[in-house]
């Protein structure tokens, strides 16, 4: 019998219309734990960890070292066959918790699962689908938007867009004047070509919509946009050259996205628990994990790809991004905008260009990689599917901005003010 426990006060829901993608359907099933077993923090709020830290079979659970992880407001995680897992995952992949206790005992994150939720510039809540969850990818199950409400109060919050954004140089946009903006990049992206030409050409259309604003106001006018959007417009968009092998900050982004996804990187993480299985060759081996990456040689033991493999073998995967398969990329780019998730934080209007350009280049580098592990020359589809779920994992979606390290956040800003190694980041793929 499932136990009763005290809830926080639901957050009151919107009274505004709730939206998905048409025909989306989504159902918990026929999928090895995904979500259970992956190298991120699960978040959970202060009420539920206090909880969690109340009752005893949860304590025992987690033991001493995991008791100290949900303090912190994070599930604990522990090694199993060289990937994190819950520590209240059982061996059927069922959860523990979920089974003793009732689906809401289980922390709102756990439960809301794979949905999230934006409030757009029209009041719309929108479902935010993570296309980590297979059913959410593959398209199976019981209609979406039957299940929204539910979702809705699982989630307890709606995220809202950023009410305004910021020019590199200083300009404050209001949010129905940077939409305007956005909606070029829709347009754009609705296209036929390449997404990376696309997001070269994208680059330099917003850079040049900037600079066609009134240098040294503080915010922009309604007339200075419409103004700036013909300048914008009227300019002459250079060709992305695609290169034979990766810029130096291409192979950066690799090493420190797709390397911390290679064993024993991947388990190396703050919220695991249990004696380390690693020795110091190990740690070091974590390290050479990244430096495989920055010579783009060595083998490589990656999250979602079946087996280890040389980096080496990449360079003989055909490049897809202005083929068939980059029809998926341009369309998941499309979703990430109207989705408006990427809009829910205060930052710079060209910065979310950025973020489209990094998911772009880690897709297919790891479709790419996919491929070349199983010893093919061309991608498949299934890879590319992959290959955003990774982006979703760790630019767009689960992985917070305001959590990365240092080198990240440097790497951002480089590539967003130097227009020459933003263009040869895109050609590492192109």
């Amino acid at each position: 019998m499932a136990m009763k426990t005290k809830r926080s006060p639901a957050t009151k829901l919107p009274t505004a219309k709730l939206s998905s993608p048409p025909d989306q359907k989504f159902e918990c099933r026929d999928c090895p734990a995904r979500c259970c077993r992956l190298p991120w923090n699960i978040r959970f709020s202060g009420d539920e960890a206090r909880r969690y830290l109340e009752e005893p079979w949860v304590r025992e659970r987690a033991g001493e070292e995991g008791a100290l992880v949900i303090a912190r407001g994070v599930l604990p995680m522990r090694e199993q066959d060289g990937r994190l897992q819950c520590v209240f995952l059982d061996d059927d992949l069922l959860c523990s918790m979920q089974k003793r206790f009732g689906h809401e005992y289980i922390p709102k994150s756990c439960q809301a699962f794979p949905f999230g939720f934006v409030r757009d510039e029209k009041e719309v809540v929108v479902a935010q689908l993570s296309q980590l969850c297979p059913s959410i990818r593959e398209n199976y199950g019981k209609p979406v938007d039957l299940q929204l409400k539910a979702k809705l109060e699982q989630r307890g919050d709606a995220e809202r867009m950023s009410k305004a954004l910021a020019t590199l140089g200083g300009v404050i946009l209001a949010q129905p004047q940077y939409l305007r903006a956005v909606k070029r990049w829709e347009d754009e992206l609705a296209t036929g070509a390449s997404p990376a030409a696309t997001l070269a050409r994208l680059y330099d259309w917003t850079a040049a919509f900037e600079r066609a604003l009134p240098q040294g106001a503080e915010r922009a006018t309604d007339a200075s946009i419409e103004a700036a959007l013909g300048q914008a417009g009227a300019g002459e968009l250079a060709p992305l050259v695609p290169r034979r092998r990766p810029s130096f900050y291409a192979r950066v982004l690799f090493a420190h996205l797709l390397g911390n996804l290679c064993y024993p990187s991947r388990v190396r993480e703050a919220h695991r628990v249990g004696k380390a299985s690693w020795t110091q060759l190990q740690a070091l081996r974590s390290a050479g994990n990244k430096v495989a990456w920055m010579l783009g040689r060595g083998t490589v033991d990656m999250l979602f790809v079946p087996e280890p493999f040389k980096l080496q073998r990449v360079r003989t995967v055909d490049r897809f991004l202005g083929a068939d398969e980059g029809t998926i990329v341009r369309d998941y780019l499309r979703l990430v905008l109207q989705r408006r998730h990427i809009f829910s934080a205060p930052r710079h209007l060209l910065a979310a260009v950025l973020d489209l350009s990094l998911a772009t280049v880690v897709i297919s580098r790891f479709a790419r990689c996919r491929a070349a592990a199983d010893g093919r020359v061309k991608v498949s589809l299934e890879d590319v599917r992959e290959g955003i779920s990774v982006a979703e994992l760790v630019l767009l979606s689960h992985a917070a901005l305001s959590e990365q390290g240092k080198l990240m956040k440097n790497l951002r800003w480089l590539l967003l003010t130097k227009r020459e190694s933003f263009r040869a980041l895109l050609a590492t793929e192109a």
